[in-house]
């Protein structure tokens, strides 16, 4: 049973977080264009979903019972994520885009391989990681670049030198 208490209180948090950036949503003004779903759509759409994650969560909580909540292995994993979203931040402000995201995806694919496949050769878990990663970053490059027309920012170091 205390699985399935802790699973409604992260339930009503997901839902007090929904209404809280909901109300901030809704300050926020319209666009003037027709058609247009102007600058509010992304954010309802995800208040939506995490609304909807939390009522699943409280109407639904998961019946079985887990080995422990933050063991120090799972807490040193976390720990090792944490600091590499940090490098990301580090790495996106000082070398952009091209150089961040490949070099974050093929350390957060590598990290989540050796969880997901111990077994398998570190050889092998470095050639997928590095292959996911290239595709990934060049499949998000080619879609914000190409389609949506936007430009990534380059990197203060770049600026530097240019």
């Amino acid at each position: 049973m205390k699985q399935i208490h802790k699973d409604r209180i992260l339930g009503i948090f997901l839902l007090a977080v929904s209404l809280f950036f909901f109300v901030f949503t809704l300050q926020q003004e319209g666009s003037n264009f027709e058609g247009d779903p102007g600058p509010r759509f992304f954010p309802y759409l995800g208040c939506l979903i995490t609304a909807l994650c939390g009522v699943i969560v409280i109407v639904k909580p998961e019946k079985k019972e887990h080995a422990g909540f933050l063991t120090k292995d799972q807490l040193k994993r976390a720990a090792v994520l944490f600091g590499l979203y940090a490098l990301f931040l580090v790495l996106f402000w000082a070398m952009g885009f091209v150089v961040a995201v490949p070099v974050v995806l093929f350390a957060v694919s590598l990290l989540f391989s050796k969880v997901s496949k111990p077994d398998a050769s570190l050889k092998s878990r470095l050639i997928k990681s590095a292959v996911y990663a290239l595709i990934v970053a060049a499949a998000l490059y080619l879609l914000y670049i190409t389609a949506l027309k936007t430009q990534f920012p380059h990197g203060a170091l770049w600026q530097l030198f240019s």
